[in-house]
């Protein structure tokens, strides 16, 4: 029996158990109608009507409704799908689930609320799909650096421009009005927009996800895993999502693509400064509660994925 990580040959532990010598991996040997039944799967590439899921998976009415949605990859025991989904007591606000089950019990999740989050998610998972081979190698032709386009340098020169308009003139970077110097941060009474300031004179305000360069970086606040490249599709102060490809650090043959969703709380530095902004977590950031840990581990669901994406991106009205 070969690994299905390391394509290396297994060892024996019991009768019918297997582990891997490389990355440790076990698995339990099956007769030929049960491999072929759970290796069965589902991509269909066609919308369900939202009680198709409700019905097969563990979505609560009470709390959001599914209007329809596309079954990416789907197992004897598990589903992952591409939703429209909305909130009973606000059905006009729609957004869309990317969701996994683990029998019948959800096993992760990544929302996105609006639509350039959603374009950069379709674009990020393209390059990624092009950069990385089936076991998730990195064969990208610039690395972990890549070469800055035209677009990219002119973003960055408009993002130098609003820290120095903020920094010299209390610029707000949403509505251009003056906004007031506050302990730790500056605060717009006109639209409300507050930047934290950081450091010796490092503003940080939200980006407009239109403005994000979508290049690879391996700079996150990853506690345990080891991120190999990754790209950031959403990055507000108090939020921020990106889509990496990681791995642990005594298993590195073994890599896997995770939607990571990050929080973090501003109170507490606005109102006592820099210092309490770690409070124990890497770079103040904390894993958003609910949605466990979304993992793709077979790299050929990308391209379905991605198409699923592009034909809600068609359906869905923001």
């Amino acid at each position: 029996m070969k690994c299905p990580v390391c394509d290396i040959e297994m060892i024996l532990l019991v009768a019918g158990i297997y582990e891997c010598p490389s990355c440790k991996k076990i698995l339990k040997e099956k007769d030929g109608k049960a491999q072929e039944q759970e290796e069965k799967r589902v991509i269909e590439g066609n919308f369900h009507d939202g009680e198709y899921f409700h019905k097969n998976a563990s979505l609560n009415k009470k709390f959001e409704v599914c209007e329809k949605g596309i079954t990416i990859d789907k197992t004897e025991n598990t589903l992952f799908a591409v939703l429209i989904c909305y909130s009973p007591l606000i059905k006009d606000e729609k957004y869309v689930r990317l969701s996994w089950w683990k029998n019948f019990q959800h096993a992760g999740m990544f929302k996105i609320y609006d639509k350039e989050v959603l374009n950069n998610t379709i674009h990020a998972l393209e390059k990624i799909d092009a950069s990385f081979d089936d076991l998730w190698n990195w064969t990208g032709k610039y690395g972990k650096k890549e070469t800055k386009t035209k677009e990219d340098l002119e973003k960055e020169k408009n993002l130098d421009i609003i820290k120095y308009r903020i920094i010299e003139n209390k610029t707000c970077p949403k509505c251009q009005k003056t906004m007031e110097k506050m302990k730790a941060h500056y605060e717009c009474h006109h639209c409300g927009e507050i930047v934290i300031v950081e450091g010796y004179h490092q503003p940080i305000f939200n980006i407009d996800p239109k403005d994000l360069d979508l290049r690879f970086q391996s700079d996150f606040p990853i506690n345990y895993y080891l991120p190999i490249n990754g790209i950031t599709v959403k990055w507000l102060m108090g939020e921020w999502k990106s889509i990496v490809i990681i791995y642990a650090k005594d298993a590195p043959n073994k890599k896997w693509l995770r939607f990571y969703w990050w929080i973090r709380d501003l109170s507490k530095f606005m109102k006592y400064g820099q210092k309490e902004m770690g409070e124990n977590t890497q770079m103040g950031w904390k894993t958003q509660r609910g949605i466990a840990s979304p993992n793709m581990y077979d790299k050929k669901l990308i391209k379905p994925l991605i198409e699923a994406l592009k034909k809600i991106s068609k359906e869905i009205i923001w």
